[in-house]
């Protein structure tokens, strides 16, 4: 092997699919420049999957909104100067300072906080803490929806404090959207997405 493993068999590393025989893999890791850092995305990827896959698990309204969220990215290659970023009112200044997602939970540990369009991060908040997605510049056409429990709506605030038994909560900003629409139908019009996926984090 001349180089690094690709992605798909570094997945397979991490999760011990790999064929037995596969040393050169393992030995391009040990050996070969940025193996470290190739062999630690591919563990936050694989811990980012398991906490998706555990949000969705007996939720189909949540499975089927970010199949649409994926399959739309894909579509659309729309660029925006447009940014978004998270605030976190109720955080401790250290979780804001160190730029990482739940910095009591280790299960959030390695997650980036900044949304991205055509992505969608995952958050973790305590009960009664709020997020705050805030767009950079703050043009009025970004729409901001929830989903919550199959149930959607406008999040004209783009503020949401979490309450019990709410968890798990989808954010979604979009461009190119009818007000007053259904998120589904935004769905259907929107040229750029962005979503933020709330999960409850354990108590400190």
């Amino acid at each position: 092997m001349t180089g690094l493993p690709d992605a798909g068999t570094l997945d397979a590393l991490v999760i011990g699919a790999s064929d037995p025989d596969d040393r050169a893999a393992w030995d391009a890791l040990v050996k070969l420049p940025g193996g470290a850092e190739a062999w630690a995305d591919a563990v936050a990827r694989r811990r980012r999957m398991d906490i998706l896959a555990g949000a969705v698990c007996g939720r189909p309204w949540l499975a089927s909104c970010m199949l649409r969220l994926s399959a739309l990215s894909r579509r659309i290659r729309t660029r925006t100067a447009v940014e978004l970023l998270l605030d976190f009112p109720d955080a401790p200044l250290d979780a804001l300072a160190r730029a990482t997602l739940g910095p009591f939970d280790e299960s959030f540990a390695d997650q980036a906080i900044q949304p991205r369009w055509g992505q969608i991060v995952t958050v973790g908040l305590r009960i009664g803490e709020r997020v705050a997605l805030r767009v950079v510049p703050d043009p009025p056409f970004v729409d901001v929806r929830y989903l919550s429990d199959g149930t959607d709506g406008s999040l004209p605030s783009r503020t949401w404090r979490l309450e019990p038994g709410e968890a798990p909560v989808l954010i979604v900003a979009l461009l190119g959207t009818v007000a007053g629409s259904s998120l589904s139908d935004a769905l259907e019009h929107a040229t750029a997405t962005a979503g933020v996926l709330l999960l409850e984090a354990r108590p400190r």
